[in-house]
């Protein structure tokens, strides 16, 4: 038999090494480009959203509600100004708020949530005569809250004539035209409107009772795969189940919350369509997987011997469970509650159908109500789609999650803490 040359075998073996030198090299570079770009791409989005909605989230836009109310106020018919002495000195005085001291009045310039210019008042003096205008429709009284603002206001002069101020021409010619007025004999007073207080009063309630339908679920069918089932062909049946409904799209469970829960929770309490509650019992089937998947991998992490060292010191199962297991997967079961805050606050196609996609303006258990997401869907799916107030909103999402993400974490951390003494 005739040898291999030792020279021509080393060179096969150099240019060996030198291809996989090259495809590690490939390899390596083709992975640091794409995640490069991935992350250029999640970068330029997180500085589009932030730069876009961010001089749209003032207070304002958070606390206001979406609806804006318009109130058509006057003076009571033969009111005259200049014949009443009204005693304004209760009116605390401030640099950047303009006065009238005819009617004991104080104006900001602010902006709407469309980022117009506005005339906000700000300050009423207990005796000013705005807590006695009336309705302009039905006569009836109306106190002024100080969080409104007029888009006009049409007075009546000494000489009998009108005069007309609108928000927009300035504050100084707004106060001075009010001033020249003995009586209202229009006026228009908004609210802020385009707010999202709602939105997330809404959010953080269907949160809440998600987590509390589908945490326990979820962490009794971990503790039984992880624990209680053994390893046969009825669990890895479960298993797979399991992993395949977490493909399932999310539309899907919508339609099983709009054929199955609104008509089981409508019937249960009156209710018609769907709510807080018909929402919350849809997350809980679409979060149920990923949570017996976190909970349970978490349970296999506990060492065996801890389990069999408190069955055999006399703990039942029960008190293995509540002493050992669940303590021990903590860190499982507040991830896996991370998770199901994410994808609830995230969600939005399975909520257009189990929810609803009204926005009102007093969140209630039994309506009709949307969340931040779909609220986001509601503004863009129109024929002039807001994209800096969808912006601002996102941000929101963003600040929500991380603070709820981080007492997820803080409440872990002082468990440990204490645990650890």
């Amino acid at each position: 038999m005739k040898e291999k040359n030792p020279t021509n075998f080393t060179k096969l073996i150099e240019r060996n090494i030198k291809q996989r030198k090259y495809k590690d090299v490939l390899t390596n570079g083709s992975t640091l480009v794409f995640s490069l770009l991935c992350v250029a791409i999640l970068f330029l989005v997180i500085c589009y959203v932030l730069f876009t909605g961010l001089s749209y989230l003032t207070p304002g836009f958070i606390t206001s509600n979406y609806s804006q109310t318009s109130v058509a106020l006057r003076t009571e018919k033969g009111f005259n100004l200049d014949e009443n002495n009204y005693d304004y000195s209760d009116l605390e005085r401030f640099d950047d708020v303009t006065y009238s001291e005819k009617w004991g009045v104080g104006f900001q310039l602010g902006k709407d949530n469309n980022q117009n210019d506005v005339i906000y008042l700000v300050q009423m003096s207990e005796n000013s005569p705005f807590h006695e205008l009336i309705r302009k429709d039905d006569s009836t009284r109306f106190d002024v809250p100080t969080d409104m603002y007029l888009s006009y206001i049409i007075v009546e002069t000494k000489d009998g004539m009108y005069e007309t101020a609108y928000g927009d021409d300035g504050i100084e010619n707004f106060v001075t035209t009010l001033d020249n007025g003995i009586a209202i004999y229009d006026s228009n007073f908004l609210t802020l409107g385009g707010g999202i207080s709602a939105s997330l009063i809404t959010t953080c309630y269907l949160i809440l009772f998600t987590l509390l339908f589908s945490l326990p679920l979820g962490i009794g069918g971990a503790i039984y795969l992880g624990y209680y089932a053994k390893d046969n062909k009825v669990t890895r049946i479960i298993r797979a189940l399991v992993d395949m409904s977490s493909g399932i799209p999310s539309i899907i469970f919508g339609l099983v919350g709009a054929a199955i829960f609104i008509p089981l929770i409508g019937s249960m309490t009156g209710a018609s369509g769907g709510n807080i509650f018909t929402g919350a019992l849809t997350m809980t089937l679409i979060l149920l997987p990923t949570i017996v998947k976190t909970v349970e991998e978490s349970i296999e992490t506990i060492p065996k011997s801890m389990i069999s060292a408190s069955l055999a010191l006399g703990a039942s199962n029960a008190e293995t469970i509540f002493k050992i297991i669940l303590p021990n997967s903590l860190d499982g079961i507040l991830n896996a509650a991370i998770l199901g805050i994410g994808r609830t606050i995230g969600e939005s196609a399975a909520l257009v159908f189990a929810l609803g996609t009204f926005i009102t303006a007093a969140p209630g258990f039994l309506s009709g109500n949307t969340t931040l997401a779909v609220h986001i869907w509601y503004i863009l799916a129109g024929e002039y789609p807001a994209y800096e107030q969808a912006c601002a909103i996102s941000i929101m999402i963003f600040a929500v999650v991380i603070i709820l993400s981080l007492s997820t974490k803080l409440i872990n951390y002082l468990f440990k803490k204490k645990r650890s003494r």
